[in-house]
């Protein structure tokens, strides 16, 4: 039984990598770019100084007094994850994810949990931002687009933080930990992730939807740039 099991579960994997490797092949152009920008791989330099920078974080994060939640990963188990995720790269040697982190003081550890979560968003809204706004103008330099449509395209950009941040969906928690203050309030760190590939989208999509609001020219002028 569980040799048919095993067999089983063996003949499906190898389907699954012969159909990801025939689609791989069969796509062309942008097609096999998009797929093969999708890819992450592990750099194994920057891998053993993540695991490096996470231990020695781990100890001065414990010294300073903080501890894992119930039901948590150990504090320096988290913290190796948070690190190799970003080292992950794409095939294009770009990051895979971003990451960021906060730490905030509250009453309770639930709701210091919250605020942290919420001011690390924040910080990821505004990563994105920063990419978006670069892709776009690196875009547009290539573009026809006239000076003055640039320039309203770039303004919106500008001040879309909270129209990114709103499109944020589920992030992935990779670290929480807490401490108990002497005056009985509670610090908590959380750092969260979120795939760029995604978020970029995300943003990019809101941003349109955003500008269509003012002027239908200039979501087609985003159009145009080929996202």
């Amino acid at each position: 039984m569980k040799k048919n099991v095993f067999i089983t579960m063996l003949t499906a994997c190898i389907m699954m990598i012969g159909m990801q490797a025939f689609a791989q092949e069969k796509a062309t152009g942008a097609a096999r770019d998009n797929l093969k920008r999708q890819e992450k791989v592990l750099d194994k330099e920057l891998q053993k100084k993540a695991i490096k920078s996470a231990r020695k974080e781990a100890k001065s994060l414990i010294k300073e007094g903080f501890k894992t939640p119930v039901g948590k990963l150990p504090l320096a188990k988290q913290l190796e994850g948070a690190w190799e995720k970003q080292a992950e790269l794409d095939t294009e040697g770009n990051p895979y994810w971003y990451v960021a982190s906060a730490r905030v003081i509250g009453a309770n550890q639930s709701a210091a949990a919250l605020q942290a979560t919420n001011a690390a968003k924040i910080d990821l809204a505004g990563q994105i931002q920063t990419k978006v706004s670069q892709l776009i103008e690196s875009k547009v330099a290539n573009d026809d687009m006239g000076q003055q449509e640039a320039a309203s395209l770039s303004s919106v950009v500008a001040s879309s933080k909270s129209v990114i941040s709103a499109t944020l969906g589920r992030t992935i928690p990779l670290v929480e930990v807490y401490r108990t203050l002497e005056n009985k309030n509670v610090e908590v760190m959380v750092t969260i992730g979120y795939s760029m590939r995604s978020a970029n989208e995300a943003a990019i999509a809101a941003i349109r939807k955003e500008l269509a609001g003012k002027s239908e020219e200039l979501a087609k002028q985003l159009d145009k740039l080929g996202y």
